[in-house]
């Protein structure tokens, strides 16, 4: 459903000036929760959340692409930069990290370290001399650190 979503939403992003970042989808008591995560060069403002989240409002509701009782919350990355995909990770190779995980992964549930290397289906985060492989689905979330 995430995927399907994602690429009828990222095409109304794009054509109001906006990159779309990212898509998450989670579970909220009996709705779904849709975090759209939107960027552009001279950064985000209250009013762009508010424009885009009215055109995906429309989106959403005409084309009836989730269940109707959803909650929509539009956002930044942040300055501490949400990151989701293999290109976003990337993108900050040798940056610091957080990474919240939804499962253990060598004893450890919490990981902080340098991005150490990406591929297409994982991330290796070094912290302390330790290299943790991490596949992307294990993640629950993950932040630049600053």
């Amino acid at each position: 459903m995430k995927k399907e979503i994602a690429k009828a939403l990222e095409p109304v992003v794009l054509a109001m000036g906006y990159e779309m970042w990212g898509l998450s989808v989670t579970q909220q008591g009996n709705s779904i929760k849709l975090t759209l995560y939107i960027d552009s060069e001279n950064g985000i403002k209250i009013e762009d959340c508010e424009r885009v989240s009215h055109q995906v409002t429309h989106l959403l509701d005409t084309e009836k692409l989730c269940d109707p009782n959803y909650v929509l919350e539009v956002s930044s990355p942040g300055f501490d930069r949400v990151l989701m995909t293999s290109e976003h990770f990337n993108k900050y190779l040798n940056e610091e990290v957080k990474v919240k995980l939804k499962w253990l992964v060598k004893n450890r549930k919490n990981i902080k370290g340098l991005i150490a290397g990406v591929t297409e289906d994982h991330v290796v985060i070094n912290e302390n001399n330790e290299s943790y492989e991490i596949k992307y689905d294990s993640i629950e979330n993950a932040r630049l650190k600053v």
